[in-house]
């Protein structure tokens, strides 16, 4: 049995104005909009980790996700470094995965949704902008999936008719002095429910995609030496993202964390119509 996936399907363009217009947005009066993409790190509990050990700087990127300000810089291979300057132009278009081609800084915004629309009881919508001309990065509903004693993170990606959904377990990868963890979110199975799938209407079969993200805490863990912290002055946390198709690495995201002094909230953007 494959995982749960949301039952939301993407139109001809997604936008940051998709859940609007999709009647998944709740109002903010009757229910208050999530501060992170899980509520509690337990929630992503696993016999591969005791989530209580991670670090309290990569505890915050996870629940209190809008508080965070993200630079990223994008390493793209060649020719994938090629194929994307034409593709970034229909993803433009299409409102979703408008991934960086070099470096960009980010904000985030958490809503709270309908889960009777998405399908899965703790969805919340996340919508990544570009910080200065606020055109949409990425468009995502975070939930969790639990099968066993396993639990992970379920991400919904719409797109035309669709969606991209990564099941992602968590695994420890270095601890600190103090025991405590720098953690990956992995589609790597392990005999187990971690992939990626690619829905087009009520059709799901595994993608040949993957991905990785690895988490340091700044003065913490020993990060890669390509992550420089003090690259981005305030960063709290340093990350790494690798993408593959088939299994071959086409681009690596550097990411730096750093908290802002108000987060962006709801009420700033609904994520309307515009």
């Amino acid at each position: 049995m494959r995982p749960e996936l949301s039952r939301l399907r993407g139109g001809v363009r997604v936008g940051p104005d998709f859940f609007a217009r999709a009647g998944a947005l709740v109002d903010r009066e009757s229910r208050p909009a999530p501060r992170g993409i899980v509520d509690r790190m337990a929630d992503y509990a696993n016999p591969g980790i005791d989530t209580s050990r991670v670090h309290p700087a990569i505890v915050r990127f996870f629940e209190d996700t809008a508080s965070l300000a993200l630079h990223v810089e994008s390493h793209w291979r060649f020719p994938a470094s090629l194929a994307w300057r034409l593709l970034r132009r229909v993803m433009r278009a299409v409102g979703q995965f408008v991934l960086p081609e070099r470096s960009a800084d980010i904000l985030t915004r958490v809503f709270a949704i309908d889960t009777s629309v998405d399908g899965r009881d703790d969805a919340r919508a996340v919508v990544r902008t570009y910080e200065g001309t606020g055109e949409v990065m990425q468009v995502v509903s975070y939930a969790t999936w639990q099968r066993d004693d396993a639990a992970y993170m379920s991400a919904a990606f719409p797109l035309p008719g669709g969606q991209i959904a990564g099941v992602l377990r968590l695994d420890p990868i270095a601890e600190d002095d103090g025991g405590r963890l720098a953690v990956a979110l992995t589609s790597t199975t392990r005999d187990d429910d971690a992939g990626v799938w690619l829905a087009l209407g009520p059709l799901a079969l595994r993608a040949p995609l993957g991905e990785r993200l690895e988490l340091w805490a700044v003065g913490a863990h020993v990060a890669p030496s390509e992550l420089d912290a003090g690259a981005v002055p305030g960063a709290t946390i340093v990350g790494r993202h690798e993408q593959r198709l088939f299994g071959v690495r086409f681009v690596t995201h550097h990411y730096w964390f750093s908290p802002l002094d108000r987060a962006p909230s709801p009420d700033d953007e609904r994520g309307e119509r515009t």
